[in-house]
């Protein structure tokens, strides 16, 4: 009896365990919501914790950071500091692996049992609403700066614009760089066919906006309808450029309906870009 209680217990801890992932991710909600996206944070702590305060005064439903959570690859310690830094946030956090939180298959166990993943891929969506939502990996060991193989049939197969009315991916490294970059030549556009190939999917199943980081500021641009957004503003040590001023901050994007209406704002809560997208599907 006592062998069968405990079996009936564990049953209930993962159904529990898996539910809780669940009401995470998907939320069947319907009218107007707001998310949020920072990234590349590491090393940044009192200025993440400024944006996050500046972040959570908007309510958003959601954050989604696009990586660099923390400053070296696979420091369990660093995770920890991370969590406790990050608590002002209260509603749920997502996680973009970037290259100061993966480098090599040791780190990527690490975040496999950092974060709360839904399988056994460091790639992963969820919906909200009609819109869904996908983190790519483009840290992957055995797929460095490439989204190729098993990740790219996933995300075509999980794509789906007949079936979302939005839809919104988030990677680390950026598609396309720009002259005077920091990272150019040394991001997805270090193997231009590879990018040219994702580039080609995205466009063909009409997502609305990628989400990047890596470039610590921010910068965005318009490629064959789809809008590329680099939010690399949430505490990492500045540089690049845009306008020529780099700055701290988050993007906060509100859904309502067919419309998509996106503001950047600083860690003091300044707008310092907004733009407007309809859904032309």
């Amino acid at each position: 009896m006592r062998k069968i209680t405990k079996i009936i217990l564990c049953i209930l801890f993962v159904a529990l365990s898996a539910q809780t992932f669940a009401a995470g991710v998907s939320k069947n909600h319907s009218g107007q919501f707001m998310f949020a996206v920072l990234g590349d944070n590491r090393s940044g702590d009192r200025v993440y914790v400024k944006v996050l305060k500046a972040l959570m005064r908007t309510n958003p439903a959601f954050v989604v950071n696009t990586g660099d959570l923390i400053p070296h690859p696979g420091d369990r310690s660093e995770w920890a500091h991370f969590r406790e830094t990050s608590k002002i946030i209260t509603v749920p956090y997502y996680f973009t692996p970037g290259n100061h939180d993966i480098d090599d298959e040791k780190s990527q166990q690490v975040w496999k049992d950092e974060v709360d993943l839904p399988g056994e891929e460091t790639y992963y969506s969820w919906t909200y609403g009609t819109s869904l939502f996908a983190v790519l990996n483009s840290c992957d060991p055995a797929d460095e700066k490439r989204i190729a193989g098993r990740q790219l049939a996933w995300l075509a197969h999980t794509l789906d614009p007949a079936r979302y009315e939005h839809q919104f991916v988030f990677v680390h490294h950026p598609l396309f760089m720009w002259q005077g970059a920091t990272h150019r030549g040394d991001s997805l556009d270090k193997y231009p066919e590879a990018r040219d190939e994702l580039h080609r999917l995205l466009v063909q199943k009409k997502v609305d906006i990628v989400f990047e980081g890596h470039e610590h500021t921010y910068r965005r641009m318009n490629v064959d309808g789809v809008e590329y957004v680099v939010t690399g503003g949430g505490g990492a040590p500045l540089y690049g450029s845009y306008a020529n001023i780099p700055f701290n901050h988050f993007t906060l994007v509100t859904v309502d309906g067919p419309r998509v209406a996106v503001k950047v704002v600083d860690r003091d809560g300044a707008l310092r870009d907004d733009f407007v997208l309809n859904n032309r599907r």
